[in-house]
């Protein structure tokens, strides 16, 4: 199983690249890197998704469960920016690529956060989650995939 999916701190390099992507109708120009999911194309189950899900409300708290270099943050941040977009992943250097990427996008309605540390602040706080726009790791197995979606 890729490191991405478990560990906060890859062990290989992180080998950057910039791509062009079509986001939900948006050119995007991204930095991926290795050691984060699809790092050298826009995945297809999240094109799939992204092209068949409705648009979201204008406002409300979103989250991407599983951000990796960021194409759902940015399609939610870009198609509400009203709305408060919370991305968070499992790895640290997804997350920075994520701030990173919304930041050349412009978008200052996005926040990423560590996984365990989101969940504890969200339940401290009692903020409800309006929408989660999420491509799951299914091949994380069905036991961790439960925890994951829990």
């Amino acid at each position: 199983m890729s490191e991405h999916y478990f560990t906060a701190s890859p062990v290989v390099e992180p080998e950057e690249r910039t791509h062009r992507f079509s986001i939900r109708g948006v050119e995007h120009t991204v930095v991926t890197a290795s050691g984060v999911f699809s790092a050298d194309r826009l995945d297809k189950g999240t094109q799939v998704l992204l092209d068949h899900v409705p648009d979201p409300a204008q406002t409300g708290t979103f989250l991407d469960l599983g951000c990796g270099w960021g194409p759902i943050t940015l399609a939610l941040a870009g198609a509400a920016p009203q709305a408060r977009v919370l991305a968070t992943d499992v790895n640290e250097r997804s997350l920075a690529l994520t701030a990173r990427n919304a930041t050349a996008a412009g978008l200052d309605n996005v926040r990423t956060a560590p996984a365990d540390a989101l969940l504890a602040e969200l339940r401290q706080s009692s903020t409800p989650v309006d929408l989660i726009w999420s491509n799951p790791p299914v091949r994380i197995g069905k036991e961790a995939l439960h925890t994951l979606l829990l």
